[in-house]
């Protein structure tokens, strides 16, 4: 053992958080005799307060909701600038007025401190704790990324080597619809061509995708398909049934209540979670179909364990879209519908999830 001061202390400190960290995620993912051990997942989220899409927000709390059947290795808010971590942390708070009224540590919950103690408090801090998670090979580690892939792609380009142990799964970091461009933000690079621009949360993962180093990592980038998770009128109603639920509940309608065009069950980056958690799920075939929506593994000699968005009869030209543009309409339709018709079954055992973690179907504040 080498002491080098104060700055000695502090390395000597980390190491030991991490180790009690790690030894803490073992025993929660630890199961009784004969049953499948929890996935691993760790989260890269935009969440922020008042500063953005709020639907981060959301996506936290149902991940909370499901802190049960998951290990959660660590949650990384991206924009420590815009109170994300702050968000992060109110979403803990209310998971622990939750914890303590409905007794949630009898139904195989987390301790909220266990909850905190995964979030990342600055980016340093985050890059240490993802190689501490994906170098473990025990098990695939789940990496969601809830926002771009800048922070992400530099922590995996610092070790290259831990994406034969990671299986990524991205929101919306493909290409954009034409009809969102006019939006886009006038800071952001307006591309020549339609069919060449990002998508909202493109930034970084060209850097991803172009790195030769990284075309057998698995990586399910899910570009259009999440926005089933808006569409017609029923996340409208779930919202309503699901503010009634708990601290977490109320936490649901707190985080958008000052932006009344998101009142709804927003949660776009949800299905990177809905992947994980539907049970009769194959984790290892994303084309098999899930809560998540139907996908496709389009470059099976290039790219062998890439999968993304399915187009079902629409023609598409994954390897260059341009060739195939007129159909992005009908493309981007079709991988939607495959997410709403999954959507029923989804929200009915969320409801069950509720029922069983609060003793009933709702409850009033």
């Amino acid at each position: 053992m080498i002491w080098a001061g104060a700055n000695g202390c502090k390395i000597m400190k980390t190491k030991l958080y991490f180790l009690i960290l790690a030894a803490t995620a073992f025993l929660l993912s630890s199961c009784t005799p004969g049953s499948e051990p929890l996935p691993r997942v760790f989260v890269f989220t935009d969440i922020n307060i008042d500063a953005g899409d709020p639907d981060d927000r959301q996506s936290l709390i149902h991940l909370l909701w499901y802190a049960d059947e998951l290990n959660i290795e660590g949650i990384v808010p991206d924009r420590w600038y815009a109170g994300g971590l702050e968000a992060c942390i109110l979403a803990v708070e209310a998971y622990a007025r939750d914890f303590d009224e409905f007794d949630l540590g009898r139904k195989g919950y987390p301790d909220p401190g266990f909850m905190e103690g995964a979030i990342a408090k600055d980016l340093e801090d985050a890059i240490e704790r993802f190689h501490s998670a994906a170098s473990d090979r025990g098990s695939p580690l789940y990496v969601l990324i809830w926002g771009n892939m800048a922070n992400f792609g530099e922590a995996l380009r610092q070790k290259p080597e831990v994406a034969d142990n990671i299986r990524l799964i991205t929101i919306g970091t493909g290409l954009m619809m034409e009809e969102h461009r006019p939006y886009i933000p006038e800071n952001w690079e307006l591309t020549d061509k339609p069919c060449d621009q990002p998508n909202w949360n493109g930034e970084g993962r060209n850097r991803v995708y172009n790195d030769n180093r990284f075309n057998d990592m698995w990586w399910l980038e899910i570009n259009w398909t999440y926005e089933g998770m808006f569409s017609g009128n029923e996340p409208y109603e779930m919202f309503e049934r699901l503010t009634k639920y708990g601290a977490l509940g109320l936490h649901i309608w707190e985080v958008v209540e000052s932006q009344p065009w998101a009142h709804y069950f927003r949660v776009g980056d949800t299905p990177s979670v809905l992947y994980v958690i539907d049970p009769e799920n194959d984790l290892d075939d994303p084309t098999a179909g899930s809560w998540a929506g139907k996908f496709v593994r389009p470059l099976p000699d290039e790219r062998p364990n890439y999968y993304t968005d399915s187009s079902g009869l629409v023609e598409w030209d994954y390897s260059d879209p341009c060739n195939t543009w007129d159909n992005h309409v009908e493309m981007r339709d079709y991988a939607r519908s495959t997410l709403e018709k999954a959507r029923a079954a989804m929200y009915e055992a969320l409801l069950d999830k509720l029922s069983y973690i609060y003793g009933t179907r709702a409850t009033s504040h």
